[in-house]
């Protein structure tokens, strides 16, 4: 399992993977636009959500965050998994949506 201190810096690994181009390409592939949209949608929505737990205070953030650390943890997980089988275009999606969920219950916490 993550330990808070690694969570953040596994979300932005992810983020910078989600803009990689070996993401990118496999939903260039896709032929069902309303999943790239979809995609588009959500890794932006990831990317922002991350930058605002970033402008927080991150000490007070992680105690906060200390209750849904091991759902997220294991959103992270599932994510790491998708983007690793890259073929699963609703999968990924579906993980981002999952991972931007908890973030914003944190958010709304601090």
């Amino acid at each position: 399992m993550l330990t808070d201190k690694n969570l953040l810096r596994k979300m932005r690994e992810q983020v910078l993977k989600l803009y990689s181009a070996e993401v990118q390409l496999a939903f260039e592939k896709e032929q069902d636009e309303s999943k790239k949209k979809a995609f588009l949608n959500q890794r932006q929505y990831y990317d922002n959500y991350l930058h605002e737990l970033e402008k927080h205070n991150l000490e007070s953030l992680l105690a906060r965050m200390k209750p849904l650390e091991i759902e997220l943890s294991r959103a992270i997980t599932s994510l790491d998994n998708a983007l690793k089988r890259v073929n699963n275009t609703v999968n990924i999606i579906s993980n981002i949506q999952m991972i931007s969920s908890i973030i914003a219950r944190i958010i709304t916490i601090v």
